[in-house]
């Protein structure tokens, strides 16, 4: 069978453009949400696994190809697939189902499959679309395998396969979650060659001056909190790769595509410190020689490690700071304080670059608390920033929140304010305009302090 899987843009490629424009001094100073370009790891792991098994497989990357609908249904049309697997988040479910309804349109006997984090948490609704066949629930590796091999008239019933949802003459079937997949050394590597990997090295370029590329090297996370649904989509149970595993995909992408720089995109990086040990030691003793930057909690910082990671190449700590208001820090759930913030930024800014993730629009928030995030983080001499504001995420504990109070819709949500720069009616107590007004000027602020320090 040949699979077509397809990586849909938050944005279509006018729409991008304009954007990458309009913001490119904010891109600069840090901003991740305003022009969103990440490449498609989740489908590159889906794509690998595939292969080895002896699938016929390609990867469709909208975003970095710049791809609209007509260039689709061309592309849709010469592949020729029995099967379109597409991923969606909560912001690109709009696309994603537009994308089924041009595989629909355009090959009418091929299969729709829908997976990623919406499709995990809302597999109910995303049926509802008559172009969508089938949803995966969780990791989707082994599940689509296994929907290939029933639909290729193997010994094995669709509704055997755990995580597959679809319709039914009854009705639907809807099954709850896959177990993760334990051991993430079983899997093959991304397929980094399946998508234009050059664009991304260029954008990273941009940001940080270096020709570098994300990897994600772990699944799932152990902390609750509010805003986040990651223990929804991949599970409360933290999993990484082992470290001669981790450094053998980076010294093949290194020199593969002749790379300065490693951004690891994993929630957190060094939550096992046994592990990060070995994987330090690991590249010292190999001589990697590789730039690379990770996220983690302000509360795993610790002196030591830092030193050591730095001897290893780290070069910059992304954190997820969220706020100086300590009424927004226990809405978040975050276990950290304003004080614990401050200790850990100056102990990190001793060893690396400093990196910060800021959110305003916070469900209870007022002005003040906006001001204060503000100030907080004027003060804090970080390197580089990054803004968002709050958006419902289906999953999270803070959207149930939302949804028990009468704020948010349950499952009926604006995607076009879920984009994490725009202001979502209703969730806070300062207006859409002061908000995002507020947005602008403190992106405006920092992207001037990047500039001129």
């Amino acid at each position: 069978m040949k699979i077509v899987l397809v990586h849909p843009a938050f944005f279509d490629d006018n729409e991008f453009r304009n954007r990458y424009r309009d913001y490119v001094d904010w891109i600069r100073g840090g901003n991740l949400y305003v022009a969103p370009f990440e490449p498609p790891l989740g489908l590159a792991y889906v794509s690998a696994y595939a292969k080895r098994l002896g699938h016929d497989v390609a990867l469709l990357d909208m975003q970095a190809l710049m791809m609209d609908g007509p260039a689709l249904a061309r592309r849709l049309a010469e592949e020729s697939p029995d099967i379109v697997g597409i991923t969606a988040m909560t912001p690109t479910m709009p696309e994603a189902l537009r994308v089924a309804k041009t595989t629909r349109d355009t090959l009418p006997g091929a299969r729709t499959v829908l997976g990623g984090v919406h499709p995990t948490l809302d597999p109910g609704n995303v049926l509802e679309s008559d172009d969508v066949d089938f949803v995966i629930r969780g990791e989707g590796e082994e599940i689509l395998c296994r929907l290939i091999d029933a639909l290729d008239g193997k010994n094995i019933r669709l509704d055997e396969i755990e995580g597959l949802c679809f319709r039914t003459g009854e009705g639907k079937r809807l099954a709850g979650k896959a177990p993760p997949i334990r051991d993430l050394d079983a899997l093959p590597g991304a397929d980094y060659e399946s998508f234009p990997v050059e664009r991304y090295i260029e954008h990273n370029s941009l940001l940080r001056g270096i020709r570098g590329v994300s990897m994600i090297v772990s699944r799932g996370c152990p902390y609750a909190c509010s805003f986040c649904a990651v223990r929804q989509t991949m599970s409360r149970v933290w999993r990484i790769k082992s470290a001669p595993k981790v450094i053998d995909e980076i010294v093949g992408l290194r020199d593969r595509y002749d790379l300065e720089g490693i951004w690891f995109k994993d929630s957190i990086f060094n939550l096992k410190a046994s592990w990060t040990r070995d994987f330090c030691q690991a590249m010292i003793d190999r001589a990697v020689d590789i730039e690379w930057q990770a996220n983690t909690r302000i509360d795993l910082l610790d002196d030591g490690e830092l030193a050591f990671m730095k001897k290893a190449g780290l070069r910059q700590i992304d954190l997820g700071i969220e706020s100086g208001s300590p009424k927004s820090l226990l809405r978040l759930n975050k276990r950290i304080t304003v004080e614990q913030i401050r200790e850990k930024v100056k102990l990190a800014k001793k060893h690396v670059r400093v990196f910060g993730f800021f959110m305003i629009g916070i469900p209870g928030e007022t002005e003040e608390d906006v001001e204060q995030t503000f100030e907080f983080a004027r003060t804090l001499d970080l390197d580089r920033w990054s803004w968002s504001i709050y958006s419902p995420l289906p999953g999270s504990k803070l959207y149930d929140e939302l949804v028990s109070e009468g704020r948010v819709e349950p499952l009926l949500l604006d995607h076009e304010n879920i984009h994490f720069t725009r202001p979502y009616e209703g969730v806070t107590g300062v207006s859409p305009e002061k908000l995002q007004a507020y947005y602008n000027e403190i992106n405006d602020y920092f992207t001037r302090r990047q500039t001129h320090p």
